[in-house]
């Protein structure tokens, strides 16, 4: 059930900070129109939204999930919540409890097409961000400010990039061409940037996670790593034939394929997440 959680969790900040790109870093870089970018903008909002009720609903979900480990038989669970809520972990669930809830509204404005939401919005999930360094693994390292620094910065790109992806997934349905070209160019180099990112901090946590190279076949955690990043090759692989080719695809008129080609990679992004949540969830091995 936890790793089921942290997938909602993931996911959920994967889409939601994708729809803050999208709106931040892609439109206002394509050199597209008002006319044009307030119907992205808008399909945008709605997205953001499901993914900020998703992480809502982890929290409450994750919070269920402890209250039902430490709870004796029918020992009531209010008392277990509070004494929960006065620790670390609970604290950071009440954050992403009250900041998703947040988020969700934000998202709801900005779908109106007013500006303020969205500023609400990209507060709130830069907040959202935080959340689960603050509640997992990266806090109880010994360098704890450096790990939940770098957990931070992963979640966010990891949201610029396959959120990013994810939101244009759903423009290429409904977008003018102009505008799905121009998002399609100004997304390049976010994904590229936001993938850097990702391998930074990636390395960085495994660096400081495993006592050993030999603990990554050795280990249930170090096994789910390696499958992890092998899937997390083929969305690299897609993502670079879409770098050299999509652009060109909506100018040949090759929408459905390019829709295609899209959907194939953020089927492998989603197989990422499931590992992602699977993995958070399993302690690493002992240093």
């Amino acid at each position: 059930m936890i790793a089921f959680a942290n997938f909602l969790l993931f996911t959920g900040l994967t889409i939601a900070i994708g729809a803050v790109t999208l709106r931040y870093l892609l439109l206002t870089r394509s050199g597209l129109a008002v006319t044009e970018r307030a119907p992205a903008a808008r399909h945008a909002a709605g997205g953001g939204a499901i993914g900020a009720a998703l992480v809502l609903v982890a929290a409450f979900m994750r919070a269920a999930v402890q209250v039902n480990a430490f709870a004796d038989p029918g020992e009531p669970w209010l008392p277990v919540l509070r004494t929960i809520l006065d620790t670390g972990l609970g604290r950071a669930l009440q954050l992403q409890a009250i900041w998703s809830a947040a988020a969700l509204m934000a998202f709801s404005v900005a779908r109106l097409g007013r500006q303020r939401g969205w500023s609400a919005a990209a507060i709130a999930m830069m907040i959202c961000s935080l959340t689960p360094a603050l509640g997992g693994h990266p806090a109880a390292q010994e360098q704890a400010t450096l790990a939940m620094t770098a957990a931070t910065i992963h979640v966010l790109a990891a949201g610029a990039w396959i959120g990013g992806l994810f939101h244009l997934y759903r423009a290429s349905g409904a977008a003018s061409e102009l505008t799905l070209t121009r998002l399609l160019h100004a997304f390049h180099n976010v994904a590229l940037g936001a993938a850097t990112a990702l391998a930074f901090t990636g390395l960085y946590h495994v660096w400081t996670m495993l006592p050993a190279p030999a603990a990554l076949w050795t280990s249930a955690w170090g096994r789910l790593l390696v499958t992890k990043l092998l899937v997390l090759g083929g969305v690299l692989w897609l993502g670079y034939r879409h770098w050299k080719g999509s652009e060109q695809s909506v100018a040949k008129g090759d929408r459905a394929g390019l829709r295609t080609s899209l959907a194939r990679e953020l089927g492998l992004a989603l197989v990422v997440l499931v590992l992602t949540g699977v993995l958070t969830s399993v302690s690493p091995p002992e240093m």
